[in-house]
């Protein structure tokens, strides 16, 4: 059976309250065994202690290790300094026009007074948006008369070069634009353009 030493100061009157010395209060053993049972009892003790202790300890750093790199990192993202990374370049796809194609030919003759000439050609147009689709396709009786109206006040000279053909363009969508109200004419196409 195995009895454990313990050391307590005592108090005796001789010494006028101070501690006079070590007494040792024991259940069997020796006073040999005493002294090396205790410190095997303290080192264990002590083991125990440290492993317990160490264990919180870096429990508690981890914590505030990962607290501060956490309000780091925030600060640094608000601040500018961390951009915020794109996983691949997104590709920005431009709004993709309707494009309406007229029915048939526009045959006229153009304004030419010394000789009879004529045009034939075939137009589509770039429209902003599907309404406008729709309000041309209601309209296009009165578009398409505008459209003759326009193409027969040109002269041959006048849709010989480019810029001529080009400001041709451009006096279509501004007659077309006048009359659409949901959306507009973005672009005007020549499929065909014959002069003769």
């Amino acid at each position: 059976m195995e009895s454990t030493v313990l050391l307590f100061p005592t108090r005796t009157k001789r010494t006028g309250g101070r501690t006079g010395g070590l007494r040792w209060l024991s259940s069997g053993r020796s006073k040999e065994e005493e002294p090396m049972a205790k410190r095997t009892e303290e080192v264990a003790g002590e083991k125990k202690k440290e492993k317990k202790g160490f264990s919180l300890k870096s429990i508690l750093l981890i914590l505030v290790l990962a607290m501060v790199g956490f309000m780091g990192y925030n600060f640094l993202k608000q601040s500018g300094f961390l951009a915020p990374k794109e996983d691949a370049p997104r590709k920005v796809r431009a709004k993709e026009p309707i494009i309406y194609t007229f029915e048939g030919n526009f045959l006229v003759n153009l304004a030419d007074k010394d000789n009879l000439r004529y045009l034939k050609t075939v137009i589509s147009v770039a429209l902003s948006n599907q309404r406008a689709e729709d309000e041309l396709r209601k309209k296009s009786v009165e578009i398409r008369d505008a459209i003759i109206m326009i193409l027969s006040a040109q002269t041959s000279e006048d849709l010989a070069t480019p810029e001529g053909k080009e400001r041709l363009k451009n006096l279509i969508a501004e007659r077309i634009n006048g009359m659409l109200t949901q959306g507009e004419v973005e672009s005007v196409y020549f499929l065909d353009f014959v002069m003769q």
